[in-house]
């Protein structure tokens, strides 16, 4: 397995492991976002290649949060279902964490969906504490 930063090259495969996760995504919407975000210091996109194909990537940012000081935060961690339980996973959080460390980070925040079950586990095993059950809203702005 090979962790390396993610490249707009990647926007086919990202898109059709955010789309398995879920989140139906365009290959030409991922890369307008990856062209928007790759090359910023507050942002980490990762891929995971193993056999010579992306089997998952990370997303995480730098923010500066007033109750909460500075600090990273996974936005997005996908692994192939036929590659999960492999280290895949554990193996993005681990490069996520080493950046944010570069970057300054006093912690590593990460949001999961109360119906992933299996992924509590996941970060639990891995350190993580959870510290707080939330609901999220969201409102679509019109251009």
């Amino acid at each position: 397995m090979t962790i390396r930063d993610a490249t707009v090259a990647d926007c086919f495969a990202i898109a059709q492991l955010t789309t398995e996760l879920g989140y139906p995504a365009a290959e030409d919407a991922i890369l307008a976002r990856l062209t928007r975000i790759l090359g910023r210091v507050d942002q980490l996109v990762l891929v995971a290649i193993v056999q010579g194909q992306i089997a998952g990537w990370l997303q995480a940012y730098t923010t500066e949060v007033l109750e909460s000081g500075f600090r990273a935060e996974i936005t997005g961690l996908v692994v192939c279902k036929d590659r999960r339980r492999c280290g895949i996973g554990r193996a993005l959080i681990q490069r996520a964490e080493q950046w944010a460390l570069t970057q300054g980070a006093e912690s590593v925040t990460v949001r999961s969906n109360t119906q992933r079950i299996e992924s509590h586990s996941f970060y639990s095993a891995l350190g993580f504490t959870a510290v707080k059950t939330q609901t999220v809203y969201r409102k679509l702005l019109k251009s």
